[in-house]
């Protein structure tokens, strides 16, 4: 898997070496900007019945220490909230052809809607949230595994 970035695959090889203890205050920095990110999304998002902002959540991959936010989980969990999805990124104007009840084979406009952009929108000030809460525990860890103390 090649990258635009260069020093990546560096990194990762870096970060599969983390000690588990390094990797557990990582994981536990990358949980609470998950949690701050998830209030954020949920405060953006449509709340008609609440259904939408429940499902909003964050998932830390320990392995890789990625942090992913938004409409994740099963397949049928995310059927549930499909329409997230369309209100998300929006929907452009069409006529389609009704297939269903006493108007099938009738042709029907839809109107565009503008996506609200709560879940892949951008969140510049939770970018930097994220860097300010993992920047110095990577600051410290690497000092840690410099100076010797890797696997102690």
């Amino acid at each position: 898997m090649s990258s635009k970035l260069k020093g990546t695959r560096q990194f990762r090889r870096l970060v599969q070496q983390l000690p588990d203890e390094a990797r557990a205050d990582l994981v536990e920095g990358f949980g609470r900007a998950g949690r701050r990110a998830q209030a954020a999304m949920r405060a953006r998002a449509k709340h008609k019945t609440g259904a939408l902002q429940q499902g909003v959540k964050y998932k830390v991959f320990a392995k890789t220490l990625r942090l992913q936010v938004g409409l994740l989980g099963t397949k049928r969990g995310r059927s549930k909230l499909f329409y997230g999805f369309v209100l998300d990124k929006g929907r452009k104007a069409q006529t389609v052809t009704i297939s269903r009840g006493r108007r099938t084979g009738a042709r029907m406009k839809i109107r565009q809607i503008l996506g609200d952009r709560f879940v892949t929108g951008e969140y510049p000030d939770l970018r930097d949230a994220v860097t300010r809460e993992v920047k110095p525990l990577f600051s410290r860890i690497l000092a840690r595994i410099g100076n010797g103390g890797g696997n102690d």
